[in-house]
């Protein structure tokens, strides 16, 4: 999980948990993208789209430009959920586009990204 703000480290990580995930969760895409590259393996990448210094989509453009890191699944969760942001995460790629609440939808699509 990739997010600075409290919904992701108090809301979302312990429903992740909950549902028998183990979470890792990085405090900005800077972050994020240091423990990727340091080889740590992760079956799906969950990050908001509206981060500081580096959005959502720029953080996915950036995994995806890393051939060590490209093949990983990145589900984007967004309080924003329109076509043309959800068309602007299928060309980041991103394999899934989530509402930030919508938490069986979060599970549903780490279900089918990690399956």
């Amino acid at each position: 999980l990739v997010d600075d703000s409290a919904f992701f480290r108090n809301m979302l990580g312990p429903v992740l948990k909950a549902a028998g995930y183990k979470v890792r969760l990085a405090s900005n895409a800077q972050e994020g993208l240091g423990l990727l590259r340091a080889g740590q393996e992760f079956d799906a990448i969950l990050t908001d789209i509206e981060m500081p210094d580096m959005n959502g989509f720029e953080f996915a453009e950036t995994i995806r430009a890393d051939q060590k890191l490209a093949a990983t699944p990145i589900i984007g969760l967004s309080s924003l959920v329109n076509p043309a942001a959800i068309e602007r995460g299928r060309q980041a790629g991103f394999h899934d586009y989530v509402a930030k609440f919508d938490r069986p939808g979060l599970i549903a699509a780490l279900k089918e990204q990690t399956s």
